[in-house]
């Protein structure tokens, strides 16, 4: 008799998390806006237990107006990247559903975020073609 082994193939959909200064300040007590430089350790273990993926690349974007969790319009830093994808993150009940989806390895769920440019790959091509895009004050104008 034949078994096959179902393994879970990675896929495309990207999940993508932003963790707002706002809400550090907010649920973290001791949180403070050295931490980044003076703990790196203990700061990466917060955005760790946040969601954030450590392990990949992250970036902070300062001074950005943005929506937090709390849904409240604030102007602060903030660090995006890759979503965890581990189990006891999608397990946790504060996982997204593109993560859940990107963690449960269903091409059909691919193909689905894929039609509305949701997976890394159409990303990758959309921020392509912006790079090549220039703007002037009265239209926009694409370079060859």
């Amino acid at each position: 008799m034949l078994r096959y082994k179902l393994t879970k193939q990675p896929n495309l959909i990207a999940a993508q998390i932003e963790i707002s200064e706002s809400e550090l300040v907010k649920v973290l007590p001791d949180y403070k806006s050295s931490m980044e430089t003076d703990q790196p350790t203990k700061f990466k273990l917060m955005l760790h237990a946040l969601g954030l993926d450590i392990s990949q690349h992250y970036e902070r974007q300062d001074g950005l107006q943005h929506r937090n969790r709390f849904n409240e319009v604030v102007v602060c830093s903030r660090w995006v990247g890759v979503e965890r994808l581990d189990t006891a993150w999608i397990q946790s009940g504060y996982a997204s559903k593109a993560a859940i989806d990107k963690a449960s390895g269903c091409r059909l769920l691919e193909d689905s975020y894929r039609a509305r440019g949701l997976t890394e790959d159409v990303q990758r091509r959309l921020e392509e073609r912006d790079s090549r895009t220039m703007f002037t004050e009265d239209k926009e104008e694409e370079s060859v």
